[in-house]
């Protein structure tokens, strides 16, 4: 006869909440930039962060975990420092003149 065959589609998700639980990493981050903790101590807490949230999803059966998604604080302008997008907009800010 015919045999069956099963097929498992992967699953992922677009994207995961850096926040942490309790806003963990705003709380952090606002420390660093009050001067109550130091670089290596924001540094240290966004990785204990990115490695709860990938376990969390390990464990809830994602297939596909995203990465290199994580930003201290504003993933747009992470973008446009990653994309070299600020030297376009200076450049085209200084030809329209």
């Amino acid at each position: 006869m015919f045999a069956h065959k099963t097929h498992t589609i992967p699953s992922s998700i677009l994207g995961f909440p850096r926040q942490g639980v309790n806003r963990d990493l705003k709380k952090a981050t606002e420390a660093y930039w009050g001067g109550k903790l130091s670089q290596k101590e924001l540094f240290d807490e966004g990785k204990r962060l990115r490695n709860a949230h990938w376990r969390l999803q390990k464990n809830a059966g994602v297939d596909i975990i995203p990465s290199n998604d994580f930003s201290y604080y504003d993933h747009v302008l992470d973008h446009i420092q990653l994309f070299g997008v600020s030297l376009i907009v200076l450049r085209y800010i200084c030809c329209q003149t």
